[in-house]
């Protein structure tokens, strides 16, 4: 069987009784704290990223920079908790631009350099990555590409003619025989694919993590009560 690790971008976390869920898992916790120390350690204005995850709707989705800091984070997180039981697929997909767990995932930067250029951090912070993607209202636009492992157990981007994630996704069903389509936690997409491949969230793989989508019902159903 052929996977594809996706990372899903930053719509991942758009509500809050998800962020307050994903938060309480160990390796995110852990992220969120290596983060905040080198946040504090770059950046002399006070910000608690726990708080801010945890904030209301209105404000987590109002601050676009520090909302794609966060689920950066997040999903690094989501990814260190995946790799204690599973292996990288042969492909992985995700953003390039601005906030990268992907390139976290490839070693193509640390987590630190990913947390140090941040678009959430000011600008005098250290230049360490190129900034030459197209941006918007100063946000870098999400731009995705594919990976696939070599014989070499390294990884290969693979070029497409289009820049659509959803139909290069399509594409490797296709072409690649790829079945299995794993999200970095919460927030797999919506929209239909084809009927061969089987999506699932990183979360859904983890027996321990089965309290997640069950404790988010009970809110449901208390407060539709």
């Amino acid at each position: 069987m052929r996977g594809a690790l996706i990372f899903n971008g930053s719509s991942a976390l758009e509500f809050q009784d998800i962020r307050s869920n994903v938060i309480r898992i160990p390796e995110v916790i852990h992220s969120i704290r290596e983060a905040q120390s080198i946040w504090d350690a770059l950046n002399p204005s006070p910000f608690d990223l726990g708080n801010f995850i945890t904030s209301e709707d209105s404000v987590f989705l109002s601050q676009i920079k520090l909302k794609n800091f966060a689920t950066a984070v997040v999903q690094v997180g989501l990814l260190r908790r995946y790799l204690r039981q599973n292996e990288l697929p042969e492909f992985i997909i995700g953003t390039v631009s601005g906030d990268s767990p992907l390139r976290v995932a490839l070693r193509q930067i640390s987590f630190v350099e990913m947390v140090a250029e941040s678009e959430a951090m000011p600008k005098e912070r250290l230049s360490i990555v190129s900034s030459e993607a197209p941006m918007l209202a100063g946000v870098r636009l999400e731009e995705y590409v594919v990976y696939q492992k070599t014989a070499d157990d390294r990884y290969k981007q693979v070029t497409f003619e289009t820049r659509d994630v959803k139909k290069m996704v399509e594409s490797l069903i296709s072409s690649q025989d790829v079945s299995k389509l794993i999200f970095v936690g919460p927030g797999a997409w919506n929209t239909k694919l084809p009927a061969a491949a089987e999506i699932v969230e990183s979360i859904e793989l983890d027996p321990q993590l089965s309290w997640f989508w069950a404790a988010m019902k009970e809110n449901k159903f208390a407060m539709a009560n």
